[in-house]
């Protein structure tokens, strides 16, 4: 009877070892993968949080023509001290050459403003984006086309030179880590990088009349330079 017991009272002990290991893995778990010298597990939670609310807008050289248009009206003496333009347009305008010189094979490019943030999504093939040495243990999940979402933040750094800084890439729930969204970025825009280029950003031309690039609910704001 004794000897019962005391096997029901070692098999609580490691119920409750059981849990507690489970519910404290985040802390514990990593580092142990890192003293066996296994790769880091990517993240599985959604890759790109973006509001139910959010709407998404496609690319297209209407749109790309568009803010053209709007940016003409800040250049004249008399135009408007900023223009409000679409999240879909202006990212067709400024950050579709980009997309182009990615990848040749996307499809249903869109785009959205929230959070201060410009969201880029389109079909593409991954072997466009990196190869599998690059990709590392993340290649033998990744290939043919897939969903890429992109996440970056508008940076004016001088008169006529802007910058995306991507700080998300993700393929479904799949987001990639920082080194690896490095490696993708910098092969971008090559000829425009400049040594003080972070590797993570996107070099973007801006006509000289745009002081600064703001987002703001749901749209991107062109602020007019004054001379």
């Amino acid at each position: 009877m004794f000897g019962c017991i005391w096997r029901l009272g070692c098999l609580l002990v490691l119920a409750a070892a059981a849990a507690v290991g489970w519910f404290t893995r985040d802390s514990w778990y990593p580092k142990l993968r890192h003293r066996l010298h296994l790769a880091p597990i990517a993240a599985t939670t959604p890759a790109v949080n973006v509001a139910p609310t959010a709407k998404w807008e496609p690319l297209t050289a209407d749109g790309a023509a568009r803010v053209r248009a709007a940016v003409a009206t800040l250049a004249s003496r008399s135009g408007p001290v900023y223009v409000n333009v679409a999240a879909g347009d202006f990212a067709a305008y400024a950050i579709g050459p980009a997309i182009r010189e990615l990848t040749h094979d996307s499809t249903g490019a869109e785009a959205l403003a929230h959070d201060e943030r410009i969201y880029v999504k389109a079909m593409v093939n991954v072997a466009d984006i990196a190869d599998a040495t690059a990709l590392g243990p993340l290649g033998t999940m990744l290939s043919g086309k897939q969903e890429v979402t992109v996440r970056g933040k508008l940076e004016v750094i001088s008169q006529g030179r802007a910058e995306f800084v991507v700080d998300q890439i993700g393929f479904k729930e799949l987001q990639l880590p920082s080194a690896l969204i490095e490696k993708i970025v910098s092969r971008i825009r090559m000829k425009e990088r400049t040594a003080g280029t972070p590797r993570n950003a996107i070099p973007v031309s801006i006509p000289r009349e745009l002081a600064d690039m703001r987002v703001s609910k749901g749209h991107v704001i062109l602020y007019k330079s004054v001379p």
